[in-house]
C-alpha cells in the first residue's frame, strides 16, 4: 500500500478512536464517511487484527488489546508531523538563502584581478546579496553550473566551444615558461613546433579540463607532433615550482608573467590562437542570475581587467 494512502488511513483510524463514531470522525476530517469506514476496515485487514468493537455495524469502543497500538500510532504521527514541519522549514531556508546568494566560480588560471573586481562590484551594487567566490578546476566549475551549485563561472575556453550562455570578457595569449638557462636569448617568441623536444607542464588534463586539453593536443597535432606531457599544474605558482625543479616547460596564459620568479623567462607561442576568457551561466538561469552576470561582465569590460594581455 502506498505510504501516503497508509498515512491518510491512519488519520481516519485515530479520528474514529477519538470520536468512537465514524460520522463525527469524517466531519472532523472533512471527508465522506464512506472513505473513513472503508479506510479503517482496510487497515484492520492489513494488520490482521481488529481495532474496534462494533455493535450493529457501529463503532462502540476500542479493543482493549488495541489501545497501546492506538497510542503508538498517535505518537508516531505526531513525530512525523514534527519532522515534516522541520523539513519544510529547512527547505524554505535553503530556497531563501539561494535567492539571496550568488556563487561565482573561477579557474586558478584567471588572474586575481578578475575575482577581485567581482568582489568590488558586489560590495557596491549588490550589498544585500551574499557573494561566494570559489576557485576550482574547469571541469568542477562546469559540474557546479550543471548541478546549480554555482550561478556563474569565469574560465578560459578555446574559440568555438559553447555549452552554456557565455559572455566574452577578453583573451589571453599562451606563453612557454622556461628556465633562463634553456635559451641563449631570453624572451621573444617561439614556434609551437619547437616545443616538440621538451617535456611540457600543462594547466589542464583530460580530467580537470577535457575541452582545453583536447584543443591543445589538436593544435600540437596540426603542428606535426604529439606533446610529451610531464605534469599538470594546479595553479600558476605550482607551474613555476615545477619549471624551477626541472620537470619541463610550462604552458600558461600571459597574465601571470609578472608573477614569475626571476629565474624564469616567458616566450609567446606562435601558432596558438589566444584563449577566450569568458563568464558563463546556465541557459535556464533565473532573470536575477542573468542580470547579475551581465552586470559583472560589463564592469570587467569597463575596468579592463580582463582584456588581452
Amino acid at each position: 500500500m502506498p505510504a501516503i494512502s497508509s498515512l491518510r488511513k491512519l488519520e481516519y483510524l485515530l479520528a474514529v478512536a477519538r470520536e468512537l463514531h465514524v460520522t463525527r470522525a469524517a466531519e472532523r476530517l472533512h471527508v465522506d464517511k464512506s472513505h473513513v469506514s472503508r479506510g479503517v476496515r482496510d487497515l484492520e485487514q492489513e494488520f490482521d487484527f481488529t481495532v474496534f468493537i462494533r455493535s450493529h455495524h457501529r463503532v462502540v469502543a476500542v479493543e482493549h488489546e488495541a489501545v497501546p497500538f492506538i497510542m503508538d500510532v498517535e505518537q508516531a504521527l505526531a513525530r512525523f508531523d514534527s519532522e515534516l514541519d522541520r523539513a519544510i522549514k529547512l527547505a524554505r531556508l535553503r530556497v531563501r538563502r539561494k535567492a539571496s546568494s550568488f556563487v561565482v566560480g573561477y579557474s586558478p588560471f584567471v588572474v586575481p584581478t578578475v575575482p577581485g573586481e567581482i568582489r568590488s562590484l558586489h560590495s557596491r551594487r549588490f550589498p544585500s546579496i551574499l557573494l561566494e567566490m570559489r576557485r576550482s578546476s574547469a571541469q568542477d566549475l562546469t559540474d557546479s553550473l550543471i548541478s546549480d551549485a554555482s550561478q556563474a563561472c569565469v574560465l578560459f575556453r578555446p574559440a568555438g566551444t559553447r555549452y552554456f550562455e557565455e559572455i566574452l570578457l577578453g583573451s589571453e595569449r599562451l606563453f612557454a615558461v622556461w628556465p633562463r638557462s634553456y635559451r641563449a636569448a631570453p624572451g621573444g617568441r617561439i614556434a609551437l613546433g619547437e616545443l616538440r623536444a621538451h617535456p611540457l607542464i600543462l594547466s589542464c588534463s583530460e580530467h580537470t579540463d577535457p575541452v582545453l586539453h583536447r584543443w591543445f593536443l589538436a593544435q600540437c597535432a596540426a603542428a606535426g607532433f604529439r606533446p610529451r606531457v610531464a605534469a599538470e599544474a594546479s595553479s600558476p605558482s605550482d607551474a613555476f615550482n615545477l619549471v624551477e625543479d626541472g620537470v619541463g616547460i610550462a604552458i600558461l596564459p600571459g597574465g601571470f608573467s609578472g608573477d614569475a620568479p626571476r629565474a624564469l623567462q616567458w616566450s609567446e607561442i606562435d601558432g596558438l590562437e589566444p584563449l577566450q576568457l569568458i563568464i558563463t551561466y546556465r541557459r535556464e538561469a533565473s532573470v536575477r542570475v542573468q542580470k547579475m552576470t551581465v552586470e559583472i561582465a560589463r564592469e570587467l569590460g569597463r575596468t579592463g581587467v580582463a582584456k588581452t594581455s
